[in-house]
């Protein structure tokens, strides 16, 4: 007999409409990187693949235009969008903006349970980084920003802040692996925290928009450093 997960998992998939499990399916291959920046997207080749007719293929890379992940090209159809670093330079700049406005609000609002919640995610972010652990710290990472902007209660403002992180994700860049770039991380992380204790808005809020453009500068650099060629420990993803 299927387990209590595998059972969630079945009423979760019978309840979706077929087009956003196409969606769904069609933005993970993006996200983790099966499929490349500029791979062309074929409707009736992903309609194979997965089972299904054209129609709901269609509509899922309509959707998926909207979000910013693919781009429709007249005589050539659709591609994963290409992602330069200059994009990525007002990416951050753009999130260090809703970061900033994210912990004034916090620092005003935030309850005990949330800010226990953000300080397990925390501990769960050093150990990965005790492990040394990059992608998983990456990932635990862009969890806890996305779970703070929740935490706002602001769905407008949750939907524009998963958009820039789709979009960031889309630039797929080797960052020099700096020594001690997990440590200095959590260290910040936890200024944000203290901040929201004290209720210190204008702290909370310099201290994440800080995180994030410094964060901005290390991926230029490590970009810049990779194309001179110079020598270092390269890794994938960035610190954030």
């Amino acid at each position: 007999m299927p387990d209590s997960a595998t059972l969630r998992r079945i009423r979760y998939l019978s309840s979706q409409p077929l087009a956003n499990l196409v969606r769904q399916e069609i933005e993970r291959q993006i996200l983790s990187g099966e499929l490349s920046a500029g791979d062309r997207l074929n409707e009736l080749e992903i309609a194979r693949k997965l089972g299904v007719s054209r129609a709901p293929v269609r509509e899922s890379l309509r959707t998926l235009e909207q979000a910013g992940l693919v781009v429709s090209r007249k005589n050539y159809g659709v591609c994963v969008r290409v992602v330069s670093i200059e994009e990525v330079a007002e990416i951050y700049q753009a999130r260090a903006c809703i970061d900033a406005g994210v912990g004034m609000e916090l620092a005003r609002s935030i309850k005990a349970a949330q800010l226990s919640e953000l300080q397990r995610m925390v501990e769960k972010m050093e150990t990965a980084c005790a492990a040394d652990k990059t992608s998983a710290y990456h990932e635990l990472n862009v969890v806890f920003h996305e779970r703070m902007v929740e935490m706002t209660g602001n769905r407008k403002l949750l939907e524009i802040y998963r958009r820039l992180l789709g979009e960031l994700s889309l630039y797929r860049s080797h960052s020099l692996g700096q020594p001690g770039a997990m440590q200095r991380s959590i260290n910040e992380h936890r200024g944000f925290l203290e901040s929201f204790r004290r209720g210190d808005s204008d702290a909370a809020g310099k201290a994440m928009r800080d995180h994030i453009l410094a964060s901005g500068e290390r991926m230029q650099q490590a970009c810049e450093t990779v194309a001179t060629g110079a020598p270092g420990r390269l890794q994938m993803g960035e610190v954030a």
